[in-house]
């Protein structure tokens, strides 16, 4: 799995992924630097889970609403299971959370991620369709520029992937690997679960794109 993380320009650096434990249960996982929740996860079953925020008509700012990025990290490292996970958000109260997109992985899979969205009023599952979008600008716009971008690049192999997430001479703001002048990409991963191990591949990105990024890798055995 492939995950490029983007956000505003004035928030605090995220912290790179780091080993964890929830009721027993050992997790690899960034944290961000204001809410201290997190956008992405892997754990020892092999389950892996993906945040992004929603945005669009049924978004409504409003201060003091819990993070989306918390509800992933207190709610569900220790799941067993994608469908565990489903579980476990189907059932909590969501009423005062921002949208968001959840995909859920896990090594029993066979096709499409499974996911969830929450739009601020309904939650529903859909399978997911590659590639998976979010960008608080002209959402429509930029959800429909990286999809005609992936159909016309096509990537397959591995090495493929992860240049079109990494590597993009003319940032913008409609891009994978995103910069305009009050956000860009902070962050990309790549997760990949195997029989006895996990191994995250983080990009650390620097201000406004401008110099060398910091590579982390992190193994997790199973």
């Amino acid at each position: 799995m492939f995950f490029n993380r983007d956000e505003k320009k004035t928030r605090q650096r995220a912290t790179p992924p780091a080993l964890q434990v929830l009721n027993g249960v050992r997790f690899l996982s960034p944290r961000d630097g204001d809410a201290g929740g997190t956008w992405l996860l892997a754990n020892e079953h092999g389950v892996t889970l993906a945040l992004l925020n929603l945005w669009g008509a049924a978004f409504e700012p409003r201060p003091a609403r819990p993070s989306r990025g918390r509800l992933l990290s207190d709610l569900l490292p220790d799941a067993r299971d994608a469908e565990e996970a489903m579980n476990r958000v189907q059932s909590r109260a969501l009423a005062d959370y921002p949208g968001f997109t959840l995909a859920t992985f896990d090594v029993t899979q066979t096709g499409a991620p499974l996911g969830l969205r929450w739009d601020g009023q309904r939650l529903h599952s859909l399978a997911l369709q590659m590639p998976v979008c979010s960008s608080s600008f002209d959402p429509e716009a930029v959800e429909s520029f990286r999809a005609r971008h992936y159909q016309q690049s096509m990537p397959q192999t591995l090495e493929e992937l992860w240049r079109w997430h990494s590597h993009e001479e003319q940032p913008s703001a409609c891009t994978v690997r995103m910069n305009r002048p009050d956000a860009q990409t902070w962050s990309i991963s790549h997760v990949q679960v195997g029989p006895g191990r996990v191994r995250w591949r983080y990009r650390e990105e620097m201000p406004d794109l401008a110099s060398a990024p910091v590579e982390h890798y992190l193994d997790l055995n199973r």
